[in-house]
């Protein structure tokens, strides 16, 4: 096999490898945020609470 071949080959494959992870991770990207907002649906609503306010006095020097 000559060199250029074999850098084409080398090539090649370095590149398929790097989509293959590339999809593979949008594919998890994409699963997780599926997830998360299934998660956030089902997730019982906030419930106001009523916070009141107090005046407070200044720090004294």
């Amino acid at each position: 096999m000559d060199p250029a071949t074999a850098k084409t080959l080398v090539s090649a494959a370095l590149v398929a490898s790097i989509a293959l992870f590339s999809l593979m991770s949008f594919q998890a990207f994409f699963a997780q945020i599926l997830a998360d907002l299934r998660d956030a649906r089902s997730a019982p609503k906030p419930v106001p609470v009523p916070v009141r306010a107090d005046r407070r006095t200044p720090p004294q020097a």
